[in-house]
């Protein structure tokens, strides 16, 4: 009967020390997948607003392709494609018609990074910086 009680207290303090190496591993690891939470997070977020502006340059336009077309209109299709506030707000817009005899107009959308998304990673040293989301579409007048 003795020596069942020094088997288990053997076992207890192998299971300590097994949860002790757990814990640790847990820590070390933690960070890593927060890390790459928040990556996935931000990498979505990023081409979420990327079709959403490639989408704006493609009716912006199409809307510039009609003859006549002023900016104006140009700008309410881009602005409604692009359909989140931070994106209107921060956006610009390139329209390039070419010569009389050229027949094509290329639109030009450009977003900036931090107001496509949150600049989660900024802290760990993969910020978005002055970085911008750019689409441009080109077509032929009507």
């Amino acid at each position: 009967m003795h020596k069942s009680k020094i088997i288990r207290g053997r076992g207890r303090g192998r299971s300590r020390r097994l949860g002790a190496v757990l814990s640790m591993e847990l820590l070390f690891v933690l960070p890593i997948l927060f890390g790459l939470s928040l990556a996935l997070i931000e990498f979505g977020m990023l081409w979420t607003s990327g079709q959403r502006v490639k989408e704006a340059a493609t009716a912006g336009c199409r809307a510039a392709s009609f003859r006549g077309a002023d900016e104006v209109a140009v700008r309410r299709s881009v602005e409604r494609s692009l359909g989140r506030k931070a994106l209107i707000t921060t956006y610009s817009l390139n329209v390039q018609k070419n010569a009389p005899f050229n027949d094509e107009v290329a639109v030009t959308v450009r977003v900036p990074m931090k107001a496509a998304a949150p600049d989660l990673l900024g802290f760990i040293g993969f910020g978005l910086g002055n970085r911008d989301v750019v689409a441009q579409t080109t077509m032929r007048l009507e």
